[in-house]
C-alpha cells in the first residue's frame, strides 16, 4: 500500500476566499468558497495504490472481463493471526451463544504464556477440554497448563475460538505455527479446527508450489497419533516431489528420516504406490473435502473444483 498523501500540503494550497478580499462581490465570494471546499475534500481523500485499485478497475476494452481474484485468496501476511493473547473484535458465528463470565487460565509453552478464555467456550468447542475442566472440579477460575504446546499456535487457537477468520500460513515461520494449530485440534479432538487448518495449509502449498520437507514430517508425526489427513497430505506431497524429480534422489534429510522406519516410512511407501496408481494426481489440488473428517461436522456440499484449486 502506498503512503497516504500528506493532507497539510493540500490545506496550505487553498485560496483565500473572495469574501475576505476588499470590494469582492457576493457572487465571487460564493464561487471561491465552493472551489476551496472542493480542494479541501480532495486533500483529505485517502490515496489508493495501483495494486489495490486494480481489484475494482473496469476493463480497459469493451467485452473483456476484469481479472477476478479467486475467493478466499490471501491478500496480506498472517502476522495479525498470531498475537499471543488478544482475539480480534469479530462477531461470533450464528450458532454461538455468548459464554458465561467464568474464565479458565490456560498456560502454554515453556514460558507458561497465560491465556484467559471463557470456560463455557472451551467446553462447547472441545470434549477433551470439557473432561479436563470437569476433573478440576467446579472452581470458578480453573487453570490448565500445557508446556509442550506452541504458544503462537495457541494464540491462533484463541483467535479461532472467538470467531476470527484465520488467514493461513504465509512464510516459513507461520507454517510451523499452523501445523502446531493442527496438533492442537488433534490433541483436543476438535474436528472443525482440523478441517479448516488442513484447508489453509493446502492452499499455502498450492499457491507457493511447495512440498513438505523432512523436518515438517518429523514434527507432525512426533506430535500426532495414528493416521490423520494432515499426515496423509504432507507425506504425499513429499512422495510427489520424489517421483517428479527422481533424478535428484531422496536427499540426505529424507533418507535419514526414512532409515528410522516406523509409520512415517510406511506412509511414504503407501503414498508412492497411490501416486503411481492414480497417475501422479497432485494432492495440493482438488476439493478440500478429500482431506476432511466428518464424524461430527456436516459433510461438504458436492461441487466441481475450481481451476485454481
Amino acid at each position: 500500500m502506498s503512503p497516504t498523501e500528506d493532507t497539510s500540503a493540500g490545506a496550505a494550497g487553498l485560496e483565500v476566499p473572495a469574501h475576505a478580499r476588499p470590494r469582492a462581490s457576493r457572487s465571487n465570494s460564493a464561487s471561491s468558497a465552493q472551489s476551496a471546499a472542493g480542494r479541501s475534500i480532495e486533500s483529505v481523500r485517502p490515496s489508493v495504490s495501483a495494486r489495490d485499485s486494480q481489484g475494482e478497475a473496469m476493463p480497459s476494452k469493451a467485452g473483456l472481463a476484469a481479472p477476478a481474484r479467486p475467493p478466499n485468496t490471501r491478500t496480506s501476511s498472517s502476522t495479525g493471526d498470531v498475537r499471543p493473547t488478544v482475539a480480534s473484535p469479530v462477531m461470533p458465528p450464528a450458532d454461538y451463544s455468548m459464554p458465561g463470565s467464568n474464565l479458565t487460565e490456560v498456560r502454554v509453552g515453556q514460558t507458561a504464556k497465560p491465556f484467559k478464555i471463557h470456560t463455557d467456550l472451551l467446553n462447547a468447542r472441545s470434549p477433551q477440554f470439557k473432561q479436563l475442566l470437569q476433573a478440576n472440579g467446579n472452581a470458578s477460575s480453573p487453570m490448565l497448563s500445557f508446556p509442550d504446546l506452541d504458544e503462537f499456535a495457541f494464540a491462533l487457537f484463541n483467535r479461532w475460538l472467538y470467531g476470527a477468520v484465520l488467514k493461513g500460513p504465509s512464510d516459513f515461520h507461520s507454517m510451523h505455527h499452523y501445523l502446531g494449530l493442527y496438533i492442537i485440534g488433534e490433541r483436543f479432538r476438535i474436528e472443525r479446527l482440523k478441517n479448516e487448518t488442513t484447508d489453509l495449509v493446502r492452499a499455502y502449498y498450492r499457491a507457493s508450489n511447495m512440498t513438505a520437507p523432512a523436518y515438517r514430517l518429523e514434527y507432525l508425526y512426533e506430535n500426532t497419533q495414528g493416521p490423520n489427513p494432515m499426515r496423509r497430505f504432507l507425506v504425499t506431497t513429499t512422495a510427489y516431489r520424489f517421483l517428479c524429480e527422481s533424478d535428484k534422489g531422496l536427499g540426505e534429510s529424507m533418507t535419514r528420516v526414512l532409515s528410522k522406519g516406523g509409520q512415517l516410512a510406511l506412509d511414504f511407501i503407501t503414498a508412492l504406490a497411490t501416486l503411481h496408481k492414480n497417475e501422479l494426481q497432485d494432492v495440493r489440488r482438488g476439493t478440500n473435502c478429500a482431506f476432511h473428517i466428518h464424524e461430527e461436522t456436516p459433510r461438504c456440499k458436492a461441487r466441481i473444483a475450481e481451476a485454481y484449486e
